[in-house]
């Protein structure tokens, strides 16, 4: 491997993860996290490989693919001070491994050995893999994306596909020098489902989170279009012991419409430190990590106002009360999974979680917003196994709703708190499975 350029793959597919609340990553040139990946120059040459409009068995070739590549592309042009130079090629392969790269940014899915040795064993599973080139000062150089090649995509919604314009709004994101959002409804998070999860469409990824926005907001900056943009918010939080709350997740709310608008997670010192936010207030948040074995309730940490080019500050000692229960899957239409739920305003859905030693028959769910309100009356205990404890419940979701991904609190019976973050995502993408429509 070069002593001045290095490599990155990144994995996007379907599997298990518990609910963190951090949110956006960078990828980074050094260990210690202090050099970030980027593009340097504000244009970003890209090449289309032919492969995405040949006929093939990946592909239904009545799509119209180059329409949607290029709609992806502008979803991120549209909301940083970026811009992509596209052009066709007949290239097929991407550069290989271990060395700097020719130069050439490819998009492709052509079935080759060198496109398919990225995938590994995880052919079955993975839909796309994007390779970064860069050099030891974060610049950088190259970056391409493979379609996995085995896996079928659709742009129609067709079940048991993957969703192409999902996909590779994704995958572009890791282009720009984004790493996976743990925040359940951004585009970056590392899980993609398929059509039929949940028998909905997987078309929310191609709408970009208000965290995904922040991300690429804090390489880049904004567009000459936005004004009131961006500032930070930087804290600590310390434990009851006045210990570091090291790795806790902290996320962003806003104050007013309770949208969430990123996270992040504390370091070794208990600090946390997140750009790229609009003008505004903010409520701030933070739960332990779930794959601890002491798990503490999560709290508020409070309202913190964050000024255009300017740093806001906050500070906590945590109450650190127990939590005994956590909270492993969401759910709707009686199936768990660890993806979002795509709902509509102005409708009433009714919502499914599912996980270990809460009581079904005491928890209470409340949403920070009061345009998702909770029916107290609705609340259904479900068998799904000894080892998994299930309940659903209804929601209402008003009309003045706003789009975006939204959090909610389960209290167990002894007042621990947990939070689904971004578990919620209102689209204009239709479910039709509203349990009613609400009156205006």
């Amino acid at each position: 491997m070069s002593k001045l350029l290095r490599t990155i793959l990144i994995l996007f597919w379907l599997g298990s993860f518990n609910f963190f609340a951090n949110g956006y990553h960078l990828q980074f040139a050094d260990d210690a996290k202090l050099v970030r990946l980027r593009w340097k120059a504000g244009k970003i040459p890209i090449s289309l490989s032919t492969s995405l409009i040949k006929q093939n068995q990946s592909l239904k070739f009545d799509d119209d693919i180059a329409k949607t590549v290029l709609k992806s592309l502008e979803t991120w042009e549209k909301i940083a001070n970026i811009k992509f130079e596209i052009s066709w090629t007949d290239k097929q392969n991407i550069s290989p491994q271990g060395k700097a790269g020719d130069g050439v940014s490819l998009i492709t899915i052509a079935q080759t050995p060198e496109n398919l040795t990225l995938f590994g064993d995880n052919s079955e599973d993975v839909s796309a893999r994007t390779r970064v080139f860069f050099n030891r000062r974060g610049v950088i150089s190259e970056a391409d994306i493979v379609l996995n090649s085995y896996q079928q995509f659709s742009i129609d919604g067709t079940i048991g596909t993957f969703d192409f314009e999902s996909t590779l709004t994704h995958e572009i994101g890791h282009l720009l020098g984004l790493e996976h959002s743990t925040i359940i409804g951004a585009t970056m998070n590392a899980h993609q489902g398929k059509n039929g999860v949940y028998n909905l469409q997987s078309f929310s990824p191609r709408t970009l989170s208000e965290d995904d926005i922040a991300g690429v907001r804090a390489l880049y900056g904004v567009n000459d279009a936005e004004q009131n943009c961006c500032g930070k918010i930087a804290g600590k939080l310390v434990l009851a012991t006045n210990k570091p709350a090291k790795d806790f997740d902290v996320w962003f709310e806003d104050a007013q419409t309770s949208r969430i608008s990123g996270g992040t997670v504390t370091d070794a010192t208990g600090n946390f430190y997140f750009e790229g936010l609009s003008e505004g207030v903010y409520s701030v948040y933070a739960k332990q990590n779930n794959l601890t074995n002491k798990l503490f309730s999560a709290e508020k940490i409070g309202d913190v106002e964050v000024v255009r080019g300017k740093t806001a500050s906050t500070y906590k000692k945590l109450k650190n009360n127990v939590r005994n229960f956590n909270i492993q899957y969401i759910g709707f239409n009686g199936h768990l999974s660890h993806v979002p739920v795509t709902v509509n305003s102005g409708n009433s859905y009714t919502i499914f979680i599912g996980g270990k030693n809460f009581d079904v028959k005491n928890i209470k769910v409340n949403f920070n917003t009061a345009n998702i309100k909770v029916v107290p009356e609705s609340f259904v205990a479900h068998n799904y196994g000894d080892n998994l404890s299930t309940v659903s419940f209804e929601i209402m979701v008003n009309s003045k709703t706003m789009n975006g991904e939204y959090s909610f609190s389960v209290l167990n019976q002894n007042d621990s708190v947990e939070y689904v973050v971004g578990g919620l995502t209102v689209e204009n993408f239709s479910n039709l499975w509203s349990s009613s429509l609400l009156p205006e």
